[in-house]
């Protein structure tokens, strides 16, 4: 996939080639990832279905009744909001931006409330995109609200796939 071509450890060691390959991708970006299939969410949507899993977006009760000013909209949650047993959201970055180190502390203070109101449910995290690790301390932190984390490389989405399952058994 397009996305997922953009991070390669030549990349990050600035081999010219990877480089270009880069700045051509971001000048392509805005037209490119506008294509449904290549949004992240739509790729995790895309999964679920082939699996059958049911699946709700929103905010959850417990939250919204109990730290309402804290509460905030879940990508995913499986497979209802009444009785969730994983709750999924994806942060995927080009940019970076200051915004992201208020992200990581918002993903920490809704941990805490997933697991005083709702104790069995797994919080996962997608975490991709460039811009993250640009931005190394914000994605420790963010990381370290999730029960697991996964990116939107090939080996993750099967990894993914393989949670999906033992857990929904």
């Amino acid at each position: 996939m397009f996305e997922l071509k953009k991070l390669s450890i030549s990349k990050l060691q600035y081999q010219i080639p990877d480089l270009i390959d880069t700045l051509i991708r971001y000048k392509e970006k805005g037209s490119y990832s506008g294509i449904k299939g290549n949004n992240p969410e739509t790729v995790i949507e895309n999964i679920l279905e082939e699996f059958k899993v049911t699946f709700e977006r929103g905010d959850l009760s417990e939250l919204i009744t109990n730290a309402p000013a804290s509460k905030r909209t879940m990508d995913f949650i499986i497979p209802n909001k009444k009785d969730p047993q994983i709750i999924i959201e994806s942060s995927y970055l080009v940019t970076t931006s200051s915004g992201q180190g208020d992200k990581s502390k918002t993903e920490i203070s809704i941990d805490v409330l997933i697991k005083q109101h709702y104790p069995k449910a797994k919080f996962i995290g997608f975490v991709d995109g460039i811009g993250w690790y640009v931005r190394k301390g914000d994605l420790k932190r963010m990381v370290s609200a999730y029960e697991d984390v996964f990116t939107f490389h090939e080996d993750e989405l099967r990894r993914f796939n393989e949670l999906l399952m033992d857990t929904l058994k």
